[in-house]
């Protein structure tokens, strides 16, 4: 049996798909953009745009806290770089602690 593996990063959506994956409209989607919530990967006018699934899951999270908070978007693309850089430190911690750990024993 042929198993194919595609990961995220392999992966694309449009301006339509993306939309209705995550249930927004057309005119929502430029406001994320004009925000950098999404950004697409490709092309010059939303038709032609193409948004990697990571977009997919920044925009749901997005209008998750805008649903929950009510916040407006610049906010929320606030929110969304700080919990970013929270990740990007937490990974960093654990590389460091594995580090540390090596020398412990």
């Amino acid at each position: 049996m042929l198993q194919i593996n595609i990961s995220e990063q392999d992966c694309w959506l449009s301006s339509d798909e993306l939309c209705e994956c995550s249930d927004i409209s057309s005119a929502l989607l430029l406001e994320l953009v004009e925000h950098s919530i999404a950004m697409p990967l490709e092309g010059e006018v939303i038709e032609q745009w193409r948004f990697s699934v990571e977009n997919l899951h920044q925009v749901k999270k997005a209008t998750r806290i805008q649903r929950d908070l009510a916040l407006d978007w610049s906010g929320i693309a606030l929110i969304l770089q700080l919990l970013d850089e929270r990740e990007t430190l937490e990974h960093e911690v654990n590389a460091l602690t594995l580090q540390l750990n090596r020398f412990k024993t």
